[in-house]
């Protein structure tokens, strides 16, 4: 009996060896040829899962950051209180850009040669807008009891963790010396001596933050 390819299984191979060549050759440079030898699949195959290279862009970030929010919901349901799934959420972060550098490398590719006004054009928009929500609320609720200053402008405190975040890819990718766990750890530190209060403070040191 034939085999029976599992659609989604073989779209996500195809996906992660396009990621490759996307970040070897450059997003304009590479072809779908290109895409198709590296994953062992004739062009016509190819052209059964993807109509083109925007296409699997759009996939491979619509599964980088699926990623992101469900690692990020495991490691906040363990911390007990906002500034500790703040914490925890900051710490996953940095580790997942870690995994997913070649995704994070053709990211800074693609929009670094990607104009604004092109019809159809990929933005990160709403994907920011609800992280930066997100961030926002666990600082207005760790306000709320405590544990975070409320010297902190919430809206700015979300929009500058986002920004750290986008900052050490982009550093990762140009610099190639990035020693993400410390700048991890140095970015916990920082938040936890310029954002909590004592209390806070104390609640992170008790977790091991």
């Amino acid at each position: 009996m034939p085999r029976v390819v599992d659609k989604r299984e073989k779209a996500e191979q195809i996906g992660a060896a396009a990621i490759g060549v996307l970040r070897r050759l450059g997003y304009h440079r590479a072809r779908m040829q290109d895409i198709a030898t590296a994953a062992g699949v004739g062009k016509g195959t190819l052209y059964e899962y993807f109509s083109n290279k925007d296409e699997i862009f759009r996939f491979e970030f619509g599964r980088y950051f699926e990623a992101f929010e469900a690692g990020a919901l495991r490691a906040m349901t363990a911390a007990p209180s906002p500034a500790g799934r703040l914490l925890a959420l900051v710490r996953f972060a940095f580790d997942h850009v870690s995994e997913w550098e070649d995704h994070c490398a053709v990211y800074v590719d693609y929009f670094g040669s990607a104009r604004p006004d092109e019809d159809d054009a990929f933005s990160l928009d709403p994907i920011y807008g609800a992280i930066e929500s997100h961030i926002r609320e666990l600082i207005e609720a760790g306000q709320a009891q405590g544990e975070i200053s409320a010297e902190i402008d919430a809206s700015a405190g979300a929009e500058l963790l986002v920004s750290i975040f986008d900052g050490i890819v982009l550093h990762g990718v140009f610099a190639k010396r990035s020693n993400t766990a410390l700048l991890r750890d140095t970015a916990l530190r920082m938040l936890e001596h310029g954002m909590l209060t004592v209390r806070g403070a104390q609640g992170a040191a008790s977790r091991g933050v």
